[in-house]
């Protein structure tokens, strides 16, 4: 049997043009100061740079809201001001992985990751340089194990934080308590608040309403800890107005050859309550909409209507849901109980739980 030709097969496509793919990232990197996220933002770069007390920054909302912008757009003017002070950076960042093939929360891929976004040179890859007379520079054997590779990873992130007394951004922390076991969140917990008291150095975290039971778990946390809120745009005059400008900002960023003037800004009410308040919702249709269609047409209240009917028949409810759940309130620290009794382990077996028999009261540290 003849080899399909791909080639031929994809000149029948009729591909999204390059010119609108530009267009398409330079709308999904583009950041607008709209008024909940200049707000958040302000208050989070006072907190840091103003040395707060609240050591865990814990930033709630649901998904498309913006966080992820949010936090990248932090991490870039904090390392932006280490830099104008002669430092090499101001932060290390990372978005918290899928549990390991034991169940355990990953700290190998999170600290690497915040090791790459940083240009920093992995621990377990520098060269050890021994006597002079021992001749060359050398790879270091000593680190070899996984075992040892996650400690070294380990100790030199909890240490570059002290030393350079660095901000640490975690995105996607709601993955915590969705994907492990109830142990293995409470040994998570206690690793980030390991971070927080050897370092003395902020930590922010931002997910979904899935994060409240990180706050809510322990309450020497909660005492030290800032709650924002990143709430979608309502239905009052305010927010309407807000919504409204950041539709209008969109429409300008795409520029006429891409979108018609005053399409979209003349339907923000339809839009907005469409995406549920959500800015990262409004520019992902107009996104899905420019790549089906961009080589044809440019962007139009018909064309997007299409695709935001398409969003609202699917997502309605969930978006709902979400939202509603989102803002059930904290418990506050003064309201939680100050202690808890320890359930005593019942005789006999593991319970098939990784690691169901260590003490995680015993100490803090995430290797103990």
């Amino acid at each position: 049997m003849a080899k399909p030709d791909y080639a031929a097969m994809a000149q029948q496509l009729d591909l999204t043009p390059q010119d609108v793919i530009g267009a398409i990232d330079d709308l999904n990197e583009w950041v607008c100061l709209h008024d909940k996220f200049g707000v958040l933002l302000q208050t989070i770069m006072n907190a840091v740079s103003g040395r707060s007390r609240d050591l865990l920054i814990v930033v709630i909302g649901p998904a498309r809201v913006g966080k992820t912008t949010l936090f990248e757009s932090i991490a870039g003017m904090i390392d932006e001001l280490a830099r104008q002070a002669g430092n090499k950076r101001g932060c290390f960042r990372f978005t918290v992985p899928p549990p390991d093939s034991r169940g355990r929360f990953d700290w190998t891929t999170a600290i690497t990751e915040a090791y790459v976004l940083s240009d920093e040179i992995l621990p377990f890859n520098k060269i050890a340089y021994g006597d002079i007379t021992e001749g060359a520079p050398r790879y270091n054997p000593a680190v070899s194990s996984t075992v040892a590779i996650e400690k070294a990873l380990w100790q030199s992130f909890v240490k570059n934080i002290r030393l350079e007394k660095l901000f640490t951004i975690v995105d996607e922390g709601n993955t915590i308590p969705v994907t492990l076991s109830e142990l293995q969140v409470a040994r998570a917990i206690h690793a980030l608040k390991y971070i927080v008291a050897q370092t003395k150095q902020p930590l922010m975290i931002g997910g979904t309403s899935a994060i409240k039971h990180i706050v809510e778990h322990d309450t020497q946390l909660k005492v030290r800890t800032k709650v924002l809120m990143y709430d979608p745009y309502d239905d009052n005059e305010k927010d309407e107005n807000s919504f409204y400008t950041f539709i209008v900002q969109m429409e300008e960023r795409l520029g006429p050859r891409f979108c018609e003037p005053g399409s979209l800004s003349s339907h923000s009410t339809e839009i907005r309550r469409g995406v549920n308040g959500r800015c990262g919702l409004a520019v992902r249709v107009a996104t899905d909409a420019l790549s089906q269609h961009g080589s044809e047409h440019r962007l139009s209240w018909k064309l997007y209507k299409k695709y935001l009917d398409q969003l609202v028949e699917t997502a309605e409810a969930d978006l709902a849901e979400e939202r509603r759940v989102t803002k059930r309130p904290i418990i506050a620290a003064s309201e939680a109980p100050t202690t808890k009794k320890t359930p005593q382990p019942k005789k006999g077996g593991r319970n098939g739980r990784v690691g169901a028999t260590k003490n995680t009261n015993a100490s803090n540290h995430p290797f103990a």
